[in-house]
């Protein structure tokens, strides 16, 4: 992977043949706990993800009650409409600040000195490739 980017960034010239082992790369002792929150993190994203395109909303039974105050009724189908929702949404913040949290610490490992990106993924290829088999997921979330 570092290879990819001293390509890039013509660091090497005239160097078009490196390897790039995404498939194999794994995660060495120094890179298990990262990889593991990652992990953790995106196993949750498919039903995350299911559960934020599935998501319809309120509005019109929030409309209905608002539209007549006095319908106790339509209070409280409004009421029993919201409250599963509130916990949705819960759900999803709480996997956006999980997802953030793991984020930073993917970048924070591969970007703190005394090492340059390039070098952090020379030395852990294993944290390198967890974006890369991430990529379809996350993509999704943006």
């Amino acid at each position: 992977m570092g290879n990819l980017l001293k390509v890039l960034t013509r660091e090497i010239e005239n160097y078009p043949h490196f390897f790039l082992d995404f498939e194999n790369a794994q995660p060495t002792e120094g890179e298990r706990e990262i990889w593991n929150q990652i992990s953790a993190v995106l196993q949750d994203s498919e039903s995350i993800l299911a559960d934020l395109q599935a998501y319809k909303g309120a509005g019109p039974e929030i409309r209905d009650a608002i539209q007549n105050p006095n319908d106790i009724q339509l209070q409280e189908k409004a009421w029993n409409a919201v409250c599963p929702l509130v916990v949705r949404l819960k759900r999803f913040y709480e996997f956006s600040i999980r997802l953030e949290k793991a984020l930073q610490s993917l970048l924070e490992s591969l970007t703190c000195p005394p090492y340059t990106p390039t070098q952090h993924l020379d030395r852990v290829p294993g944290l390198g490739s967890s974006p890369i088999d991430s990529r379809c997921n996350l993509g999704k979330f943006t």
